[in-house]
């Protein structure tokens, strides 16, 4: 009886287990260390960002959202950095960013009230980018220090690796400020 009962113990021991480790791994995929001051003040270096996943045809984000990428990297030759951005154009929109910095979408001045008021912005090439029917148009908040679409063009849906859901703003409790570098 007793062995019995160790056994019944054991195995739901094993279950409990596995279980926590499974959803321990879900979460521990999803969390997401900020690094630099591109989407600042929105996000400081040193924050921790859980990101819903998205995957597959069903994968859609909403204009101001922000997003986990992979992106080129601007000293690493083809290979890709994750960075945190702000979906700024969507699937086949027209985006221009002026010489001024200024970010209008088929013609349309883009209103972007998550800018710091009287923020610095590093001026645009004052190019125009069309988005494929699957990729959207990512920048930083922090405009001024931001690697983002300007540089390498829209980020296809495939490279996004999903949205984000909550902030926990570590950096406080990391004693971290600005770091200095760019992303």
């Amino acid at each position: 009886m007793a062995r019995n009962n160790l056994r019944r113990l054991g195995t739901a021991l094993t279950v409990i287990r596995n279980a926590v480790i499974s959803v321990l791994r879900v979460v521990l995929r999803s969390l997401f260390l900020v690094r630099g001051d591109s989407m600042r003040p929105t996000l400081r270096d040193g924050d921790l960002i859980y990101v819903r996943r998205r995957s597959g045809k069903c994968a859609s984000y909403r204009r101001g959202s922000i997003v986990v990428a992979e992106t080129p990297s601007p000293s690493r030759g083809n290979s890709l950095l994750t960075n945190v951005k702000r979906v700024v154009g969507l699937p086949g929109e027209l985006v221009r960013v002026g010489n001024d910095s200024a970010v209008s979408i088929e013609g349309t001045s883009l209103a972007e009230p998550y800018l710091a008021a009287g923020a610095q912005t590093a001026p645009g090439p004052g190019l125009l980018w069309l988005c494929d029917d699957d990729a959207y148009f990512l920048m930083g908040d922090n405009r001024a220090d931001s690697w983002d679409s300007r540089r390498f063009g829209p980020v296809p849906a495939s490279n996004i690796v999903g949205s984000m859901w909550l902030r926990l703003p570590t950096h406080r409790l990391l004693g971290r400020g600005s770091s200095g570098r760019n992303d």
